[in-house]
Formats: C-alpha cells, structure tokens, sequence
C-alpha cells in the first residue's frame, strides 16, 4: 500500500496554513452566497411590489412561485405542476426509486430497464416542466413589457435577467397578456 496517499507529510504549522487557506475561502463563499440571497430577496420583493401584490409575500417558500404564477396568470399550471410531481413521485415510490433515501451505489446500480414507471415518471415530469418553463419566462417578459428576447433572457439565464425586471424601468401591466 503506497503510505503516500494515507498519511500527510505536512507540518502542523503547515496544516494549519492550509486550514486557514480552506476557511478563508468557505467564509468568502459563504459571504458571497448571503450577499446574492439578499440581493435575490429584495429583487423578488421589487417584482412582486411592480406587480401590485405585497412584497412580503416573496419571501415566503412555495407561496411566492403561486403569486408569481398568479402574477402572469398561470394559476392553474402552479397545481398541473404541483400535481405532476406528486403523481411522478407516487410511480417511482412504487418502483422503488427514492433518491433521497438511496445510497449513491444503490442510485448507480437501480435497473431503470425493469422499472418502467420510473422512467415514465421522469420523462413526465421533465417535459412538464421544461414546457412550462418556457412559458412561464415568456409569460413573465410579456406582462412587464419586453419581447421574445427578454424571455430567452429569462429562461437561460434567469438571475440576470430576474435583476433587470426587479431593479430596471419595467413596468407591469396584466393587459399585455391579451395582446
């Protein structure tokens, strides 16, 4: 056995370098990480406020995807998705395939080919959403004034794109919907 790869050859001093290293660099992360969160909270709670609607409801999980919804008049897609999910969540329980309680060796040696629901399930629930997606981002640019490229915006990259509807000139307006 090559003792190279089984103990350090590092001083402590030097381990405690490398520590200080790896801890700068996880409290940089970690900042930085807070600092977008925050950005991303005041930007949704923008959103919400050109919307009409108040801005604490954007903090608020699971709720503020319904009011977004309801914001470029998707309600009924909230509960199709919501619905899909726990449908493809029911056919691979009953197949056996729960990533969250499965081992990584488990997830790698699952045979997909005798568990067709599993399949099924994903490819449902992926295409539903992919779908969706799209027309959600489209939606989303139309009812704050902007066109098709806004909305490519918005689905590639959405963190961006989110900011220039929160912090920019955008203004909500539901008839747009109708054009």
């Amino acid at each position: 056995m090559d003792t190279a790869l089984t103990t350090s050859t590092l001083t402590p001093t030097e381990a405690a370098f490398v520590g200080g290293i790896v801890g700068s660099m996880l409290v940089f992360i970690l900042a930085g990480a807070c600092i977008f969160y925050i950005i991303y909270i005041i930007a949704n709670w923008k959103i919400f406020k050109k919307a009409g609607e108040p801005g604490w409801k954007s903090i608020i999980p699971i709720y503020n995807v319904y009011i977004m919804f309801k914001i470029v008049n998707m309600k009924s897609w909230f509960w199709y998705l919501l619905g899909i999910s726990f449908c493809a969540g029911i056919m691979m329980a009953f197949d056996g395939f729960n990533p969250y309680t499965m081992t990584e060796a488990q997830i790698a040696n699952f045979n997909f080919g005798i568990h067709p629901m599993t399949i099924i399930a994903l490819i449902m629930e992926s295409v539903v959403t992919l779908i969706a997606t799209i027309i959600y981002a489209h939606r989303t640019s139309k009812v704050f004034g902007h066109g098709t490229g806004f909305a490519i915006g918005l689905f590639f990259l959405p963190f961006i794109f989110w900011l220039i509807l929160a912090f920019g000139s955008s203004k909500y307006d539901k008839k747009l919907l109708k054009k």
